[in-house]
């Protein structure tokens, strides 16, 4: 990978999708309340209640969704749309901090998932990020022309687990519900929150209602048989920090 790349992604930030959103026309706007992790819940759930999705559909296929918390500060904004140039459905997601700064702005094929990526600390740029799959980083701090390869993007720093340990507990204890095997399937995403100290707490169901309930409760029965070590988030600076583990669990059918 060489400089030319991030040049050109550059560019993508300075002329970001959505030049001809403006000109389409909006067929009208959807509201849906989402948990702490990004996933709609129920209307009658208060609890769970942590950010509210603005949702704009478009009639030449494009939507914007805007997401702000309670206190109606802006806090994600994805624009989901097509790349011509590329010929890839796309997805351009901006982050912002408390302050109402860009943290974050990355470009993803939502084809494949690899992405581009420009990171920021209080409008002061942090780093570049090229995602090309299986767990293939390439990374680029700034005014560098040198590209450093990495397993995981240092920039959105995660929990580990031992993966082997991870998949062997599921092959060994995870189960279809009989009865949710006649019609049910989907992706159940186990959250786990790991503390400074590598210490976690039960995990939850991150998309509640994007699942079966007995597709949910096998998810969390099996988590339960995983005996591995979960190491704490590290940043780029190499100081540990709380964070969430989101693991997938995929129901299909035959």
């Amino acid at each position: 990978m060489c400089r030319a790349f991030f040049f050109k992604f550059l560019l993508i930030l300075i002329f970001p999708f959505g030049m001809g959103i403006n000109q389409s026309r909006a067929q009208g706007n959807e509201i849906v309340r989402l948990n702490e992790h990004f996933y709609p819940i129920s209307e009658k759930d208060t609890v769970n209640y942590f950010y509210k999705a603005i949702i704009v559909n478009f009639t030449d296929s494009t939507s914007i969704e805007r997401i702000f918390n309670l206190n109606n500060q802006i806090v994600k904004v994805t624009r989901y749309g097509y790349n011509q140039e590329g010929n890839f459905p796309e997805e351009i997601t901006e982050t912002y901090d408390s302050n109402g700064k860009l943290s974050s702005k990355k470009v993803k094929n939502r084809t494949n998932g690899f992405y581009q990526a420009v990171y920021f600390d209080k409008g002061e740029q942090l780093g570049e990020v090229l995602y090309q799959g299986e767990n293939n980083f390439e990374i680029r701090a700034p005014k560098s022309e040198e590209i450093k390869k990495a397993d995981e993007n240092v920039f959105e720093p995660k929990p580990r687990l031992d993966k082997d340990l991870w998949i062997q507990t599921l092959k060994k204890n995870l189960s279809y519900p009989a009865t949710a095997r006649r019609r049910e399937e989907g992706t159940v995403i186990l959250a786990i929150y790991v503390n400074e100290f590598g210490e976690r707490k039960a995990p939850v169901i991150a998309n509640p209602e994007n699942v079966d309930r007995l597709l949910a409760e096998e998810a969390l029965r099996v988590v339960k048989y995983f005996d591995g070590e979960i190491a704490p988030a590290t940043t780029i600076n190499g100081n540990t920090i709380d964070s969430w583990l989101y693991l997938p669990i995929h129901f299909m059918l035959d």
